[in-house]
């Protein structure tokens, strides 16, 4: 019984030695599994660069040009040659009317300006012509009768003045030599009448004639030309209003067509913003339609006066269409708003607000502290930092939930 209890006690003391060993063993591993619990975090420098902050105003596309097209003259349709949706070249016939009328006015209208050119040219032809020359020797006629009459009488009157005739006999010759100055002046005054009035206003009547007949063909003409309508610009019949048969007027907006090449969006800005937009300048577009996908604008226009109610500026943005953009669509045009260049900057998710102030996570040799700073400019993605922070230092940009001060991490990519 002694030799069973001692082998017992020993027994008992080898199982103690082991337990205390394997105690020993297990305490002696326990930095192992400290490693392990190391918080993993992503960091970033801050870094100097520049900030730009954006505006978006609300828009909807519309095209830079919509034209209503109507017919100029009142006429019934005879045809209709294209549809709502169907693109269409400037100069493109859209409808016409029924143009009989119009014709037989035209050859009308030119008959008559014929009429009147023959008539020209008879009042300056030859018949004229005759009457001057017939005008022109009768007054040589009339001024060799004058001119013998008066030295008749002048060779008589020195004759009567020495007393070598009567009295009487100087009567005779001087009624003869009267008479005469008489027919001379009649004649002067015939072919002076005849060159400056009689031939001049015949011509001149004759003429206007003319160009009242001409002005009569070229307005028919017109009429004529107004019965067929065409397109004034390149672009997509949005609305066909007219059909065969219809009598339409001018107040009547047969088609409208739309120029598609070019959109714009209008927008309206404070006085503010709208010193900081410039003409031709570039500024992204997003489009709602398309998953906010951002295209191209170019500034085209900017109000120079405010509007009177809204003290608002307009200003104009050309974009150019794709097959994706279509008139209508809702889109939100971008605007810088300020700028600042050379300043310290960070994510913004490494900025933290504990108790009202904004605080960042830094890990310098896997440490980590917590610094608070102040802000300046910032946008969807940077910050500025005007004070706590320096270039290079390394902030944490995730995984900084539940850090303490001095806590070792793990810093990964």
């Amino acid at each position: 019984m002694r030799h069973i209890k001692a082998i017992s006690i020993g027994t008992a003391l080898i199982i103690s030695g082991l337990i205390f060993t394997s105690l020993s063993l297990g305490f002696g591993n326990k930095e192992a599994p400290v490693n392990q619990q190391l918080k993993n975090v992503k960091a970033v420098a801050a870094t100097v660069s520049s900030i730009t902050t954006e505006v978006e105003y609300a828009s909807k596309l519309q095209p830079v040009q919509a034209v209503n097209v109507s017919s100029k003259t009142v006429g019934k349709v005879a045809t209709v040659n294209v549809e709502a949706g169907e693109k269409v070249e400037k100069g493109q016939v859209l409808f016409t009317l029924e143009s009989g009328d119009l014709q037989a006015q035209l050859q009308q209208q030119q008959a008559n300006l014929a009429a009147s050119q023959a008539n020209l040219e008879k009042t300056e032809g030859s018949a004229y012509d005759q009457q001057i020359i017939q005008a022109e020797q009768t007054l040589q006629t009339k001024q060799l009768t004058y001119d013998d009459a008066k030295k008749k009488y002048d060779l008589n009157k020195q004759l009567y003045d020495s007393g070598a005739i009567s009295k009487l006999a100087l009567d005779d010759f001087q009624k003869q030599y009267q008479s005469a100055e008489v027919d001379l002046k009649a004649a002067e005054a015939n072919l002076n009448l005849l060159k400056d009035k009689s031939g001049p206003e015949s011509i001149s009547v004759a003429s206007a004639q003319v160009d009242q007949a001409a002005a009569g063909v070229n307005y028919a003409a017109e009429q004529l030309k107004n019965a067929v309508i065409t397109s004034p610009i390149s672009g997509i019949v949005s609305v066909r209003n007219v059909d065969v048969g219809e009598i339409i007027s001018s107040s009547t907006a047969a088609f409208t067509i739309i120029d598609t090449n070019t959109m714009v969006a209008e927008i309206s800005v404070p006085d503010k913003m709208v010193a900081k937009v410039k003409k031709s300048q570039i500024v992204p577009v997003k489009m709602n339609a398309l998953d906010n996908q951002t295209v191209e604008g170019t500034v085209d226009y900017i109000s120079p006066d405010a509007d009177s109610k809204s003290q608002a500026y307009t200003i104009k943005i050309l974009i150019q269409t794709t097959d994706q953009l279509k008139s209508g669509m809702f889109a939100r045009v971008i605007l810088p708003e300020a700028k600042k260049d050379n300043i310290l900057t960070v994510p913004n998710e490494a900025i933290k607000i504990e108790n009202s102030t904004s605080v960042v996570y830094t890990v310098a040799q896997g440490a980590v502290k917590k610094v608070p700073v102040t802000t300046g400019l910032s946008n969807a993605k940077f910050s500025e930092i005007t004070s706590g922070l320096k270039a290079g230092d390394q902030v944490i940009t995730e995984g900084q939930i539940f850090l303490n001060e001095g806590e070792q991490v793990n810093v990964v990519k």
